[in-house]
């Protein structure tokens, strides 16, 4: 269960890189939920950006998915 939240609390970090860095000096600190803001409000690239919201969305389901299957390996048979 820690895991989980910690591997999605990663993926959607955007606060931090928003507040601090805006993306850093060349683009080297964005992350992909800053990349959905940038693409959407800055460039003004509203499709790239749902579609990028959405493979995010499918790869942090895939890997609490993941995760979850371990987990549940690690505690044998029910």
């Amino acid at each position: 269960m820690a895991l989980t939240l910690t591997v999605i609390a990663a993926l959607k970090t955007f606060d931090l890189i928003y507040i601090m860095t805006k993306g850093g000096p060349g683009r080297q600190t964005s992350v992909p939920s800053y990349e959905v803001y940038y693409q959407a409000f800055e460039i003004g690239r509203v499709g790239a950006a749902s579609a990028l919201g959405v493979c995010l969305a499918a790869v942090i389901f895939l890997i609490s998915f993941v995760i979850n299957r371990i987990g549940d390996r690690e505690d044998g048979p029910r």
